[in-house]
């Protein structure tokens, strides 16, 4: 592992960022290249992101902790971007994630890991109602709600564990039942996914 910075600010001064990613070396060239491309397009999305939506007012800051975690079967990197402008109340978090099949040097998607995409969406949305309210001390059953909707967008942000597939919200996603920032992750037990998973998806629980 071999972490990786860069820092740039806008041509104002109004903004200023550090990018941090935790890149790979060694081992299957094809996965450290797949997977080093794939983490700094990511960093830079969540940059692109604050830019857009930055006060042009406002002096503002933007970084990149990285997270990565080795399976047998997975790489993967969980990116936690943090903007935060002078005078505001808190920060504002975002969050995004790499997972690569190092036995394929390919990115695994949602839609590679189950072998129904909806089926499995359904699955996660049902899961994360039950929950996600332990985790964040609210009662279960958490209400409908956009946020835990089952399409593509509310789950994408995943990375495997040995325990489950641990899944990232963003600030604000939820509109009821949950704080609006600072949301923590959620671990749905590979339990309750076993049924749904695409042949070969089962070894990356792995460690």
């Amino acid at each position: 592992m071999s972490p990786s910075s860069s820092t740039g600010a806008t041509p104002d001064g109004h903004g200023t960022w550090t990018l941090k990613v935790d890149t790979i070396s060694g081992g299957d060239p094809k996965v450290a290249d797949t997977f080093n491309k794939a983490v700094q397009a990511s960093a830079q999305q969540q940059l692109d992101g604050a830019k857009r939506n930055a006060d042009p007012s406002a002096i503002w800051d933007f970084e990149t902790p990285p997270q990565i975690f080795f399976s047998s079967a997975s790489i993967s990197e969980l990116l936690e971007g943090v903007y935060y402008a002078q005078k505001a109340a808190h920060s504002i978090d975002t969050v995004s994630t790499v997972v690569i099949d190092s036995r394929s040097a390919t990115p695994i998607t949602l839609q590679d890991l189950f072998t129904n995409e909806q089926a499995g969406l359904d699955r996660l949305s049902q899961q994360t109602k039950q929950l996600f309210p332990a985790v964040v001390g609210r009662p279960a059953p958490m209400a409908d709600d956009p946020g835990n909707a089952p399409v593509e967008a509310n789950f994408a942000n995943w990375i495997p564990t040995p325990q489950g597939m641990q899944i990232s919200f963003n600030d604000e996603q939820f509109t009821r039942d949950a704080p609006p920032h600072g949301l923590p992750p959620l671990t749905i037990p590979w339990s309750a996914l076993d049924d749904l998973l695409a042949p070969g998806m089962t070894a990356l629980r792995q460690p």
